[in-house]
Order: C-alpha cells, then structure tokens, then sequence
C-alpha cells in the first residue's frame, strides 16, 4: 500500500469507484495513516478517536496480528488483503446502532456490484460472492447517554491474498483482460472500500430505515435460504426493523389438519443461527 497512490485512487471519478449516481458529488475529507502491521485496526483506531480524532480518521495495515470479525472471532489477516478501519462521528440513538453494521456491508457490496462483481450481502455484516466469503465488517460503537458518539466500523476484504475453500478473492472475480481499473491494485480497492463505506451510511440516512431495509434486502444473498431454529426448519425471508434476521417456521404436517396458524415469523439476534458458506 502506498499512501500517494490512495490519495491518487480517492480522486478519481466516482463512478470509477462503484458510487451510485446520487451520491457522485460526495467527496469526503478521509485522514489517511498506514501501518505494516497492528494488533487490529478496529482497536487502535478507537483509542484514538476517544481521544478526539476527526470523523473521517482511517487507519490501514498490511496485516494484522489480532484481527477482529464478529463476536470475538479472529479474522486472518495475510498479506494482500485489505485491513481497514474508518472513524465516524454519527450521533445516533443507541438502538439505531446496528444499522451501522448493515449499510456499512450494503454500500460496499453495492459499489464492487455496481463495478461489475457479483457481490451480494451475509446477513448481517459479510460480503459474498458466489456463495463464498469475500469479506466482513465490524462496527464497535463507543456510547455515552444513549447514543453513539464515535463508530469505528472496520473492514476486512480478500483481494489479492490467498483464500480457504469457502473464502473467494478481489483477484479471482476480476477478468485480467480487461483495461486496468480500480480493482486491479490495493490502493484502488481501499478507495472503492472507502466510498463504499460512505455511501451506505448516506443511503441509510438519507432513505430512513424502511427504504434502507428494502435496499439491503434487495442484495441479500439469504432470501428463501433454509434454516433450522432451534431445531425446527425455517426459510430467511428478510430483516426486522431491529436489524435482526426475519425467519418463518415451515409449517409441519401436524399443523395441517389443526387451528393453529401454520405460519409463525420470528426475529433472530446476530449469532443465533448459522447460514453458512460453499465449499
């Protein structure tokens, strides 16, 4: 990663950079600092925006020693993937915060998308392509009298680093042969993230929750995936206004021939349920 170069990606076009038209006026002021390695980005990035870092401060590493995914799992973190963390300032509700999660995974997915790639969204904070992980997002929030005052929202991204089976790359998903864009160098890639993380925080707030929802619904990879609750089988059929996941228990045999509404729809928390990858 070179730090010229990104400044020089944060610069061109935006439609270069997978943004939607609506938002192809929005230049934002990111405060650029790169490390070779780190515990974790998410962390460091933190600390420092407590102690009063603009909005818009963002920390890269080439690797990261601990890196963080969802409910404390480590995120591998080899050379030639992007490690990213962004610092925001959103002064929302605290009970708003997990829309942070969702338009951060729905903006980035939506410019690779937009570029060409065939990304959709893992309920509630992954990037999918082709069924298999092709990155994740983890925002941690610092809260004082009910809101959000700082938003570190951290991402995770495979582009040019080797991968497991259920795992799928920048590098494997672009067609070498095509002229030279964005997505062929890390630099580009951070620019593209970096819009992308913008652009969903926009969206959300520019659209309110419901229209918010519609739109992450529309890039869902787990429309009408099947899932067991608790043992019983169940169908995705969307996200709750709370940000949990929306499921409907499938109806069994012995409920055919009773009163009983064969038709229940539960929201299930991040963490409750497992949804999986191909292999």
């Amino acid at each position: 990663m070179n730090l010229e170069r990104l400044h020089q990606a944060l610069l061109q076009p935006p439609e270069t950079l997978g943004i939607m038209p609506a938002y192809r006026a929005l230049r934002p002021r990111f405060q650029l600092h790169w490390v070779d390695q780190i515990d974790s980005t998410n962390r460091a990035l933190a600390a420092t925006m407590a102690t009063g870092a603009p909005a818009g401060t963002v920390l890269i590493a080439a690797t990261q020693q601990s890196g963080r995914g969802q409910w404390g799992r480590q995120w591998q973190s080899p050379l030639g993937g992007l490690y990213l963390s962004l610092g925001l300032k959103p002064e929302l509700p605290a009970h708003r915060s997990p829309y942070l999660t969702l338009a951060s995974a729905w903006g980035v997915a939506t410019s690779l998308s937009n570029l060409g790639l065939p990304v959709q969204v893992k309920w509630p904070n992954d990037l999918v392509a082709q069924g298999k992980k092709l990155g994740g997002v983890l925002a941690e929030t610092r809260l004082e009298a009910g809101k959000v005052r700082d938003v570190v929202i951290g991402l995770g991204l495979n582009g040019f680093n080797p991968v497991p089976a259920t795992g799928v790359s920048i590098q494997q998903l672009i067609r070498p042969e095509l002229a030279p864009t964005p997505l062929n160098t890390l630099e580009g890639l951070a620019a593209i993230a970096l819009y992308g993380l913008m652009q969903g925080y926009l969206h959300w707030q520019n659209q309110g929750d419901d229209a918010f929802l519609d739109a992450y619904q529309d890039r869902m990879a787990n429309l009408g995936q099947a899932v067991a609750v608790e043992g019983q089988p169940a169908e995705v059929v969307g996200v709750a206004p709370s940000g949990n996941l929306r499921v409907q228990l499938t109806p069994t045999h012995a409920h055919i021939h009773t009163d009983t509404p064969a038709v229940k729809t539960l929201e299930i928390e991040p963490g409750k349920v497992t949804l999986g990858y191909n292999a």
